[in-house]
């Protein structure tokens, strides 16, 4: 049994679960494609019980906000930068409604949650720690191999255009010790890890310290949250948080 609270912030409906004892800090957790704020209760609760007020905002299409055809590719092509880009937004409203009472700010999110996080990260200085999982950091490169894999035609001009003015490869900084971890797994068949290896590359020659960003590759591991994935998370957390 999960023990949390129904809430709205900035009329986003959340969930939020408590630490037992005073919070270090708080996190806000993103799911991905398909799933839902309460599928990540567990998540969530064994996040909380390292101390973290977890808040788990619910996505646009998704839960108590409605319903899409997830495995139709048709309303993934149509819909899923849309809800990445509304997330950001939402996310940005979210974190302006936390007063300083909720402490340092971190994200985790893994798949498109994974998207929100690192492009809200690239916004919000507020943001000291970031886990991004199983998604990319380089959405253009990203975009191009998801079509690939689906067989989809290449970008418009003015689609590649709207990806590059936002893509996370040419925006981030680390200033002021700031962290971003990358977890994803080797056999990742949703999200391949090549978009996070390109991005990588890409942040090699800028001589980041591995303190501010680390990229971790997880054997046999699928599009999924392992174990392994959410000790990393904690331990980043702690580091930064």
């Amino acid at each position: 049994m999960y023990h949390y609270t129904n809430l709205r912030i900035a009329g986003i409906p959340c969930l939020q679960f408590d630490p037992p004892s005073e919070p270090k800090g708080t996190v806000v957790l993103y799911h991905g494609w398909s799933s839902t704020a309460q599928s990540y209760s567990f998540f969530a609760s064994v996040l909380s019980h390292w101390g973290y007020r977890i808040i788990v905002p619910e996505l646009p299409h998704h839960g108590e906000r409605g319903t899409l055809n997830y495995a139709d590719p048709a309303a993934l092509e149509k819909h899923f930068w849309d809800i990445v880009f509304q997330g950001i937004q939402e996310t940005e409203n979210l974190i302006a409604e936390l007063d300083d009472s909720f402490g340092p700010i971190g994200m985790i999110g893994h798949s498109m949650g994974g998207f929100i996080t690192v492009g809200t990260f690239v916004n919000v200085p507020r943001i000291r720690s970031a886990t991004v999982i199983n998604s990319s950091c380089a959405w253009e490169r990203i975009e191009e191999l998801l079509r690939d894999m689906r067989g989809a035609p290449p970008m418009t001009d003015s689609g590649r255009a709207a990806l590059s003015k936002r893509d996370p490869i040419h925006r981030l900084r680390f200033e002021d010790g700031r962290g971003l971890l990358l977890l994803h797994g080797k056999d990742d068949t949703v999200v391949p890890i090549e978009g996070q290896r390109f991005f990588m590359a890409a942040m090699e020659p800028k001589g980041i310290s591995p303190d501010q960003l680390q990229f971790i590759e997880f054997p046999g591991v699928n599009h999924q949250i392992t174990l392994s994935m959410v000790q990393k998370s904690v331990e980043w957390l702690e580091k930064h948080l």
